[in-house]
């Protein structure tokens, strides 16, 4: 596997196209996104010393998304994917980059774990602070409110928020290998966001409004348009990536949704009827919305195929309702953090609750606790 950070999502046209053709000649064919906003390649050809393609590397290269030669696994940043452009109490597009750049300026930086995650809310609540290590949440279009491990701090200065940020992190740095057991988190700091701040949590607030972004044609502060669009699983094929290549997008935003954000349009609908027939979800009651699944039986520990369980839930089921995972191992990788469905694929059977299904009595239970929820 072979993971492309693009912090705050942010990619042009031909970068994902470069990528999805890559995919297509050296790996599976498909461009994963990531519950992190970033891109994935599965099923990448190496040679028998795990050495990757020479041509794979010289099209990242060609695209500019070749690895950062020392930072590469700590630039975890996600960022409101309509910020600057549609709501939102501050315009944080500028922060990414000042962010990315910062960490990657910082030698200590480097040995933060590979989970380390950073968020960037412009306010609008559409980001889960309160799971991410380190996190700014605008409280006005000059103020952030700074956040540790789930832990509300002091409010600061936008042009203060990568310097604290980064501050803190150094200082995750300096206790994580104190600790007893392997720390990758805040949260599993003594203390955890409380110990991080030393006290210096300032005013007391409680949880940030939380708002999920919408499928669909969304009016953008300028007049124009973007189109949001969510990916069966996460995966992109390579028609997909063309629908939205020819978007006529000068930008794309991957969402840590698994989706896309394709901005700044003149005619929404249009291209929201494209990316629809490409089998792109434009529809925000689509049953797709809150099923993910784990590779399955691409992956070396999986034990069943969990897309075909996943597409036979979205068949069975009529609308939204609670989330569903589907796994096939019991590391149960990808879960999601709020309350779900979780369905285990076996040989043959599906495990939902300790009880055994065959799958597609599975998909029928599990569409009836969706609906179940919507009551």
């Amino acid at each position: 596997m072979l993971r492309i950070r693009i912090p705050g999502g942010r990619i042009t046209p031909p970068a994902l196209a470069t990528v999805a053709a890559a995919s297509g000649e050296y790996a599976d064919g498909d461009v994963q996104l990531t519950a992190r906003a970033n891109l994935q390649l599965r099923g990448v050809r190496t040679a028998s010393d795990g050495v990757a393609p020479a041509g794979l590397v010289r099209a990242l290269g060609d695209a500019g998304l070749l690895p950062h030669p020392t930072h590469e696994r700590v630039r975890n940043i996600v960022c409101s994917p309509l910020t600057g452009r549609a709501g939102g109490r501050a315009d944080l597009r500028g922060l990414v980059d000042e962010l990315d750049v910062t960490v990657c300026g910082l030698p200590p930086l480097a040995a933060l774990p590979g989970p380390f995650l950073f968020a960037l809310d412009d306010g609008r609540g559409d980001l889960n602070v309160e799971r991410a290590d380190l996190a700014a949440v605008a409280v006005a279009a000059d103020r952030v409110r700074i956040w540790a491990g789930g832990v509300p701090g002091p409010v600061v200065p936008l042009t203060a928020a990568v310097p604290t940020l980064t501050g803190l992190a150094l200082e995750f740095g300096r206790l994580a290998p104190s600790t007893e057991r392997p720390c990758w988190h805040v949260r599993e700091l003594p203390g955890g966001g409380h110990g991080l701040f030393g006290g210096d949590v300032g005013p007391t607030a409680g949880p940030p409004t939380r708002s999920s972004l919408p499928l669909g044609v969304l009016p953008q502060d300028d007049g124009r348009a973007a189109v949001s669009v969510l990916a069966p699983l996460g995966r992109l094929t390579q028609s997909q990536v063309s629908a939205l290549v020819e978007s006529g997008a000068r930008d794309l935003v991957a969402t840590p949704w698994r989706g896309v954000v394709v901005p700044d349009l003149v005619d929404g609908p249009g291209v929201a009827s494209r990316l629809a027939a490409a089998g792109l979800v434009v529809d925000d009651a689509s049953p797709w919305r809150g099923v993910t699944a784990c590779p399955g039986a691409r992956c070396g520990r999986g034990q069943g195929d969990t897309e075909a369980l996943a597409r036979l839930v979205v068949g069975a089921s009529n609308g939204r309702g609670l989330p569903v995972h589907v796994v096939a191992c019991a590391r149960a990788c990808g879960r999601p953090s709020r309350r779900h469905v979780l369905a285990t694929v076996g040989r043959g059977l599906v495990e939902i609750d300790g009880e055994q299904h065959r799958p597609a009595d599975a998909a029928a239970v599990i569409a009836d606790r969706r609906a179940e929820d919507r009551r």
